[in-house]
């Protein structure tokens, strides 16, 4: 039962906060908030409809669409953002912990350039203390974390500029 209006780009479909929180299964208040939010993020775009000339705000229809293009340019965006974000948290992290990852880069070519001569790796001496050990595998933690994350956005990425490629009917 959604409203239809035509405009020069051709028809679009508009729906009406009752018609959203019915289908999606939610309270009207809870469909109005989210409505809104969207709308104020620009993520919707919203129709009035006056049913009398005094523009009431109680006898107005508030339609609302999804334009599907600006929509997919506008989580491109927030996509590039979130990558540029995940790579500057990266980076801040080893910059703050670069003696740390230094050292341990030293000691795992002490290690190897000993198990080359022979010599076993248990009877050479550590050079990361206990808390330093720690410390770098919270770090290569986060890295990691943050690298998957930036995997994740990047296929977001690919899947909305092929979206763009598509025929959008």
């Amino acid at each position: 039962k959604a409203v239809v209006s035509t405009q020069s780009t051709g028809a679009q479909k508009m729906i009406e906060q009752k018609q959203v929180a019915e289908l999606a299964l939610l309270p009207y208040k809870d469909a109005k908030e989210l409505l809104y939010g969207l709308y104020t993020e620009n993520f919707l775009e919203l129709q009035e409809l006056h049913r009398t000339p005094d523009f009431s705000p109680l006898r107005t229809f508030y339609l609302f669409h999804a334009p599907l293009e600006k929509l997919r340019q506008k989580l491109l965006s927030t996509c590039y953002k979130a990558v540029f974000n995940l790579m500057e948290v990266r980076k801040r992290n080893l910059n703050e912990n670069s003696r740390l990852v230094e050292k341990s880069l030293r000691a795992d070519a002490a290690v190897l350039q000993a198990t080359q001569k022979g010599i076993p790796p248990d009877q050479l001496e550590d050079i990361l203390t206990r808390s330093e050990k720690q410390q770098l595998a919270g770090c290569m933690r986060l890295v990691k974390t943050l690298d998957l994350g930036e995997i994740s956005v990047v296929d977001t990425i690919l899947a909305l500029t092929h979206f763009g490629t598509t025929q959008i009917s």
